[in-house]
């Protein structure tokens, strides 16, 4: 694990409950963690909320319609995103403060 002093760097199988995860200019904090297994390997797969929703939407890093997710054919949440990989994928996490 690399550590700066604002960031520490994580593989999947490392991340938490609560931790903010950065990728594409999104604060994504982590809600609820589902495994599977996959070739051998353990993919962990995070659902999580961004929390800076109105930066995402102003400076367009990701379409809109990616955050939705849907619940009986309506529009159930519009700042979800979904953190995946196995141990040998590596993620931005804010360090608390």
């Amino acid at each position: 694990m690399i550590t700066t002093p604002n960031v520490t760097v994580k593989d999947s199988s490392q991340l938490a409950e609560g931790d903010i995860v950065l990728t594409h200019g999104m604060r994504v904090r982590l809600d609820s963690c589902t495994t599977r297994k996959d070739s051998g390997c353990t993919v962990f797969t995070w659902s999580g909320t961004v929390l800076n929703l109105d930066e995402v939407r102003e400076e367009r890093h990701v379409p809109m319609p990616w955050l939705r997710t849907w619940k009986g054919g309506l529009v159930d949440r519009e700042d979800a995103w979904t953190i995946q990989g196995n141990r040998f994928a590596n993620w931005l996490v804010e360090n608390p403060s």
